[in-house]
C-alpha cells in the first residue's frame, strides 16, 4: 500500500532537460580509450596516489581538495564511454600524465559534460553504499580489472531501450578534524575488539584467524589516506522497468564483496514522494556534487583504484585506442 505513494521515475520538463544537459558547474571531462593489445593494471594504485591532492583551509577545518569522477556511460547500445571528470584543469593534466604512465597506449578524447536525457525520457536511478561500517574494506585484490563485470553487463544486446550512466565520485578525506578523529577512534575500537580474547558462557576463546585478518585489514585502511566516495547510477528511458534495471546493473558490483571482511555494496533504488526529488538526484549526478543523494562512504587507495579500473575485456561496444 505504501509503495504506491512513491515515485521511481519522472519525465523532466524542457527547462529541467536543459539544466541536466548543461550543468552550471564546469568540470573538465576526458574520455579514455584503453589499449587493446597491452596489459591493463587490474588495480591502478599508483595512478590514484599520483592524482591525490590534499587541500584544506580555515586552519585545516574545511576540505577544499578537488573533486573528481569516473563515469561509465552507455548512451546507445553500440558504444560505451569511460571518462574522468575533474574540477580543475591542473588535475586533468595530472590525470592524463599518470594514466599514460600506467597504461602506455591509452588515448584521450573530449568527454561529455551533462546527462544524455531528452524530454521524452524517463529518469530514475540508484545508489550503492557499504553494507557494513566503512572501516571494513571492500575487495581490492584482483588478477583482472573488476570493472570487467560491470562492462560485460552493458554489452550491446543488453537492455537496448535504456541509457545508463554509472558515476563514482571521489574526494580525499581531510578537514573536519573531529569527524576524522571519531571515525578513526571507532575503527580502532573495532580492531581492539576483534583481536581481544572473547568471553563465552563456558570459558573464553582467542581471536580466530578470520578476526585477526579483519583487524589487520581495518588497521591498514585506517592508517592511510582515504577518499569520500559515492557510487550512483542513472537509468534513462526504462520507464516501468527502472527498478529491475537498477538491480541488474548493480549485480556487476558483486565482485567487490570481500569474503574476509564481510564488506559488500548494498543497492538503494531512488524513490521519492515528489517527482521533483528524482530530478534533484539526477541534477546532483550532472553537477558531480556530494551534497544530497550521495550516501558517501570512505575508501582506501586500493579500494578506489579497483572501483575506477578500466576494463581489459574485448567487447563490440568498447572503443579501444588505435595502434
Amino acid at each position: 500500500m505504501l509503495e504506491q505513494l512513491f515515485h521511481y521515475t519522472t519525465k523532466p520538463s524542457e527547462e529541467q532537460v536543459e539544466q541536466l544537459q548543461n550543468p552550471e558547474k564546469r568540470f573538465h571531462s576526458i574520455e579514455v580509450r584503453p589499449p587493446k593489445h597491452e596489459k591493463i593494471p587490474a588495480v591502478p594504485e599508483e595512478f590514484i596516489k599520483a592524482i591525490t591532492e590534499l587541500q584544506s583551509k580555515w586552519f585545516g577545518l574545511k576540505n577544499t581538495s578537488p573533486v573528481a569522477a569516473f563515469e561509465i556511460r552507455r548512451n546507445t547500445p553500440d558504444k560505451i564511454r569511460f571518462q574522468f571528470s575533474t574540477s580543475n584543469i591542473r588535475l586533468e593534466r595530472k590525470l592524463r600524465t599518470h594514466l599514460t604512465n600506467q597504461m602506455p597506449g591509452i588515448q584521450f578524447e573530449d568527454g561529455e559534460r551533462g546527462i544524455p536525457v531528452t524530454q521524452e525520457d524517463t529518469v530514475g536511478g540508484g545508489l550503492l553504499t557499504t553494507g557494513r561500517k566503512d572501516w571494513y574494506p571492500l575487495q581490492n585484490e584482483f588478477k583482472e580489472p573488476p570493472n570487467n563485470s560491470i562492462t560485460s553487463a552493458l554489452h550491446r544486446h543488453a537492455m537496448r531501450d535504456t541509457k545508463f550512466l554509472i558515476q563514482i565520485l571521489f574526494q580525499p578525506v581531510i578537514g573536519k578534524p573531529l569527524r576524522r578523529w571519531y571515525w578513526r577512534r571507532r575503527a580502532y575500537q573495532r580492531i581492539g575488539y576483534l583481536r581481544k580474547e572473547k568471553e563465552k558462557l563456558w570459558g573464553s576463546r582467542n581471536a580466530t584467524p578470520r578476526e585477526k585478518r579483519q583487524a589487520d585489514a581495518i588497521e591498514d585502511k585506517a592508517g592511510t589516506n582515504r577518499f569520500h566516495t559515492s557510487i550512483r547510477f542513472l537509468v534513462i528511458g526504462a520507464e516501468e522497468h527502472t527498478r529491475s534495471r537498477v538491480k541488474e546493473l548493480s549485480g556487476g558490483f558483486n565482485t567487490f564483496e570481500n569474503p574476509d571482511t564481510g564488506q559488500y555494496l548494498n543497492t538503494k533504488t531512488v524513490k521519492a514522494i515528489r517527482e521533483s526529488q528524482i530530478i534533484d538526484f539526477a541534477q546532483a549526478v550532472a553537477d558531480r556534487r556530494f551534497k544530497g543523494w550521495s550516501r558517501s562512504f570512505q575508501t582506501s587507495v586500493p579500494e578506489l583504484a579497483a572501483l575506477v579500473s578500466l576494463p581489459s575485456i574485448q567487447q563490440e561496444n568498447i572503443q579501444n585506442a588505435q595502434p
